[in-house]
């Protein structure tokens, strides 16, 4: 037996869009946009579902398929020619979904299409997205937020898609370990609400583009002075080549020398929430200084 994880679309009617991917049968996740209008960078389809039915045995994924085991004893199986993600076990609340859960069916199906996932998350700056790279402890959700909060458009807050030339935005939501203390940035603190089982705390982002062309790299690090220091192009594409999800799969290696073709930075930074609105200026200086080196922000 087979039930819909939400309603579907109508015929010819486009899902919802996150990840570069087409999503039928999540209209109930408010995190993830509504129908692209226009050009939605050549959107996959893909159908979730969910199954009552036996949890089929775990397999590692190759060209065409994927089951894999989730905690609390639910299983994904996907499906690339079907275009179907289909969850096993208990029911998922709509923020649980957008984010983790919806994660690798986003990296599959999207790795499937030959382009290229990664750890990280990603602003809007001079018509461009910057991404946010570093490991899970590096603050890229504390300073997305602080990004957002002073009016930068968030792609994506945990995982970026790009084909090489695009990036594509996630759902709209900042996913944060803890709320935001007073006086963390100039003005109002952002607002931000409980999710994931009250695990997390949520601020909410508003609509983007499905994409934005790809502007370049900043690598996170925690230092005891602010820096920010040139990535080589050699050292560059040894840490992309690292960092993308699934690298067990076939990859264009032309796509990861597009990749990076694009400025990269090391960005470090001090461990303090004061240090925020700083940082948060230094990032969309180099931001624009990169995309028009005559523009002056002094």
């Amino acid at each position: 037996m087979s039930d819909r994880v939400g309603p579907d679309d109508a015929a010819g009617v486009r899902g919802r869009t996150v990840y570069g991917l087409d999503v039928r049968g999540l209209d109930h996740v408010a995190e993830l946009a509504g129908p692209s209008d226009g050009d939605g960078g050549e959107l996959i389809p893909v159908r979730v579902t969910r199954s009552t039915g036996v949890p089929p045995d775990a397999y590692e994924i190759d060209g065409e398929r994927s089951v894999r085991s989730l905690p609390e004893g639910r299983c994904l199986r996907l499906e690339r020619a079907a275009g179907r993600a289909t969850f096993f076990g208990p029911p998922l609340s709509p923020d649980l979904l957008a984010h983790p859960y919806l994660g690798p069916v986003a990296v599959a199906f999207n790795r499937w299409a030959g382009r290229d996932v990664f750890h990280a998350a990603a602003f809007v700056a001079a018509g461009r997205a910057w991404i946010l790279a570093g490991p899970r402890t590096a603050g890229k959700s504390t300073l997305t937020a602080a990004l957002a909060a002073a009016g930068v458009p968030i792609l994506a807050d945990d995982l970026v898609v790009t084909d090489g030339t695009r990036v594509y935005a996630g759902p709209r939501s900042v996913d944060l370990r803890r709320p935001w203390p007073a006086g963390a940035v100039t003005g109002s603190v952002p607002a931000v609400r409980p999710s994931r089982l009250g695990t997390r705390w949520r601020m909410a982002l508003p609509a983007t583009s499905p994409w934005w062309p790809l502007g370049g790299w900043f690598f996170l690090h925690w230092a005891d002075r602010p820096a920010l220091e040139a990535v080589g192009l050699s050292q560059l594409l040894g840490r992309l080549a690292a960092r993308r999800n699934l690298r067990r799969l076939p990859s264009d290696p032309t796509r990861i020398l597009s990749l990076a073709s694009r400025p990269a930075w090391d960005l470090r930074r001090r461990r303090d929430w004061a240090a925020l609105p700083d940082t948060v200026d230094g990032l969309l200086q180099a931001a624009h200084r990169a995309a028009d080196p005559r523009v002056s922000t002094r």
